[in-house]
């Protein structure tokens, strides 16, 4: 595997499960359909991987000397990142807290 085609973001502020929705459907495809889906879904998650998907594609292009033209999405791989534990204040002096999920997300493109 050539380091140079991959991309990764970490502690991504979103959960793992809301962008591993999003990614399943770009698993597979040419980078620049890929672009496309991505750019025109309504939700935070496919902003949040437009962006790394980008990142590998630029990488890719001036580490690999690749055509973006001919990269596809080999694997998306989601998983867990450290969670952020918070606290909100309540009536009667008393503190409810919640947990905020993140992920992190790698990108990894081949050649066609």
């Amino acid at each position: 595997m050539n380091k140079s085609m991959t991309a990764t973001l970490k502690n991504a502020e979103s959960s793992d499960k809301k962008i591993a929705l999003v990614a399943k459907m770009i698993r597979g495809k040419d980078v620049l359909e890929a672009r496309n889906i991505l750019r025109f879904m309504p939700k935070k998650a496919a902003n949040i991987l437009l962006k790394v998907v980008d990142s590998a594609a630029a990488n890719a292009e001036n580490n690999a000397d690749q055509k973006v033209n001919n990269l596809y999405i080999q694997t998306v791989e989601v998983g867990q990142a450290t969670k952020l534990k918070r606290m909100r204040f309540v009536g009667r002096s008393r503190v409810h807290r919640y947990i905020k999920h993140r992920a992190n997300i790698t990108v990894i493109l081949a050649t066609k």
